[in-house]
């Protein structure tokens, strides 16, 4: 009997032990686990301060502060895409078109279906002519978001520039389709400019003003159409509605003073042609139509300053070294005006080649 309960003892004594080791095995996961969590809640606190501070430089400027504290984030978090998109941005600012791209992509590598990541790559291949890059990215968001209308927007863009007027316009009809935006119209009027309709050229920019009434520029469009047809009472007329919106748009200043001047004003042309120069000295435009002036009013000294200053800035200005030549032309140097004549015909400008063969030999 004895015998039996010291082994009844000794068996207890077993199983209690046992019981005990589960439960030390038990609570040390359980401490790990907390012990982790804790880890990781200070790693994920500590990503969030700084992501933050990297907002806050990059809103400030401090670009290469922000980007030090981004590179220390995607080491707490090497899958924040937000973080490699920052980055792409801080890259993009400061020139480091490299840098951006690397960066964008390693967060589209992340998100694969981020439509603003896709955007700024295909955008950004547009913005360097690699034109079949940017569409092979504008067509993934068409197949994937397919009512997304800025992408076909872009694609119009691309068609512009290579002067493929149909397909532009078939683009950018697709975007007005899905969404009624004043730019789209904006571009298909300019479109319809190309193409020489002008009717409906001027109803797309009726559009715009619809959409959007505080916009100088389209404003400036309206009257630049009119110009081109020949309406110049009411190429005036939408020239001071943009002035009067924006008092800084050199465009339209230089633009009413080229309606002034072709009607003869030339005093009032001038002026605006200067207010142009008060708010940007290097409008070449501007330069160029005011040096007009000055040689309408037989004022030549200040006729070479600003036609020397203009090509000085824009050497290849067609416009600026036909009137160099007509200039040195008028100051019986034959031998520079034909020199200003032969360089504008290279650049392609037919009235150039009619002087070298009339005065040139």
């Amino acid at each position: 009997m004895k015998f039996l309960f010291i082994i009844c003892l000794f068996f207890c004594f077993i199983n209690t032990s046992q019981s005990q080791d589960l439960v030390n095995v038990s609570d040390s996961l359980f401490i790990d686990s907390i012990t982790k969590l804790n880890l990781n809640n200070k790693k994920s606190i500590l990503f969030e301060n700084k992501y933050n501070e990297a907002i806050d430089k990059f809103n400030l400027g401090k670009l290469n502060n922000a980007i030090l504290l981004l590179d220390e984030c995607v080491k707490l978090d090497s899958t924040s895409a937000n973080s490699y998109f920052l980055l792409s941005k801080c890259y993009y600012n400061l020139d480091l078109k490299i840098e951006f791209l690397q960066n964008i992509k390693k967060a589209l590598f992340i998100d694969s279906t981020n439509v603003v990541y896709i955007s700024e790559i295909g955008n950004y291949y547009r913005s360097v002519r690699e034109n079949d890059s940017a569409n092979f990215y504008y067509d993934i968001i068409i197949e994937n978001f397919p009512n997304f209308s800025d992408v076909f927007y872009w694609k119009s863009l691309i068609n512009i520039k290579n002067e493929d007027y149909s397909s532009a316009l078939d683009n950018i009809n697709k975007a007005i389709n899905i969404e009624e935006k004043d730019y789209f119209f904006n571009e298909r009027a300019g479109i319809y400019r190309k193409q020489k309709n002008f009717n409906k050229s001027l109803s797309d920019y009726k559009i715009c003003i619809e959409i959007e009434n505080e916009s100088s520029l389209y404003y400036n469009n309206i009257a630049s159409l009119y110009k081109k047809i020949g309406i110049l009472d009411s190429s005036l007329y939408f020239y001071n509605k943009s002035i009067n919106l924006d008092k800084q748009n050199k465009l339209s200043f230089n633009n009413r003073g080229e309606v002034l001047l072709e009607n003869g004003d030339i005093d009032n042309a001038k002026k605006d042609f200067k207010k142009s120069l008060e708010i940007d000295s290097s409008y070449t435009l501007a330069l160029n139509n005011l040096s007009i002036c000055f040689y309408n009013n037989n004022e030549l000294d200040k006729t070479i300053e600003l036609l020397n200053k203009c090509i000085e800035i824009h050497p290849n200005f067609v416009t600026a070294l036909v009137n160099r030549g007509i200039y040195y032309q008028t100051v019986r140097d034959e031998r520079k005006a034909c020199e200003d004549w032969k360089k504008a015909s290279k650049l392609g400008s037919e009235l150039a080649k009619k002087f070298i063969n009339n005065d040139c030999f």
